[in-house]
């Protein structure tokens, strides 16, 4: 099972995609609204195809606060680099006022929102349409995907069961492994009394990639089967998603590869303008006089520095 996508918290729009698009070189591909909430934007940066298991997505919440991570979060972001690009990642972030530490694989350091991400290298490069274009970064050095998150639980070992019956993951060492070099880390909480709370920086929940809908229909079925807790089934238009909460309330969604983001928009100019799916169409005029009385136009990336 590959990843899909991770999606986050973030206070600052701007911030937001002046790093994920300016320092890391991702594309904004959808520059929408939360589909639960349409006064929250949700961001979501990839390839420049937006490609399931390159994604990385933001919800925007200005009054954010501190996070507090309790008895149960999931904590930080992998990203695959191309093998032998660290140096290069090293210097532009550096230059980029970035403080970033060598590892062994690659390099870690924090987003404007003290999210822990980790650069890793992998033999892997974007190729043909995935190359994002006039980033300033050859494709020899683009990052290339998501490789995976930790969670963080209060009983590893029924978390670990989650993974192995209903997703039939292989879980060694407290690692849920994925393909391609992806893998989720399970680690012990220590403090079950204190409650999580969202803030800045927290991660909301991490997506993993089924083949097709019949699948993903296949899978709440089972999930019904096995009494695990179920979220919600929803048709988000660019995919088709099912949200479960793992034993350790952590949620986890597992989500269709297709139609893709292009449903609404030409590939071309993703993420100019405000994205809607067909459902949320009818809405457009509603959801843009709102944002204005917010000073929101849905057009930063063309015009931050």
């Amino acid at each position: 099972m590959q990843t899909h996508h991770i999606s986050l918290l973030t206070k600052d729009a701007n911030q937001n995609i002046r790093f994920y698009t300016h320092i890391l070189g991702l594309r904004l591909v959808k520059n929408t609204v939360n589909q639960e909430n349409i006064h929250i934007r949700h961001l979501f940066y990839g390839d420049n195809l937006g490609t399931p298991g390159s994604v990385v997505t933001f919800f925007v919440l200005p009054l954010l606060g501190r996070r507090t991570d309790g008895n149960h979060f999931i904590n930080g972001i992998r990203l695959a680099i191309p093998q032998g690009s660290s140096d290069f990642w090293m210097t532009r972030l550096t230059n980029n006022h970035v403080v970033p530490t060598q590892t062994t694989t690659g390099l870690t350091f924090d987003d404007p929102d003290q999210i822990p991400i980790a650069l890793v290298e992998t033999p892997e490069t974007l190729t043909d349409w995935q190359v994002v274009p006039n980033n300033g970064i050859e494709a020899k050095n683009q990052i290339t995907r998501f490789l995976g998150t930790e969670l963080a639980v209060p009983d590893v070992e029924a978390t670990a069961t989650f993974f192995e019956r209903f997703l039939n993951l292989t879980v060694a060492n407290q690692t849920v492994q994925l393909d391609q070099q992806a893998e989720l880390t399970l680690t012990p909480t220590t403090n079950f009394e204190q409650v999580t709370r969202f803030g800045r920086g927290s991660i909301d929940h991490v997506a993993l990639r089924v083949a097709d809908e019949q699948t993903l229909l296949d899978y709440y079925q089972k999930a019904q089967e096995q009494g695990w807790d179920i979220e919600m089934y929803r048709d988000r238009g660019w995919f088709k998603s099912l949200y479960i909460r793992e034993p350790g309330d952590n949620r986890i969604e597992l989500a269709t590869p297709t139609p893709g983001f292009s449903l609404d928009e030409p590939i071309l100019t993703m993420g100019h303008d405000l994205g809607l799916t067909p459902k949320f169409e009818s809405h457009r005029q509603e959801i843009l006089d709102y944002y204005a009385t917010q000073n929101v136009d849905f057009h930063e990336a063309e015009t931050l520095d």
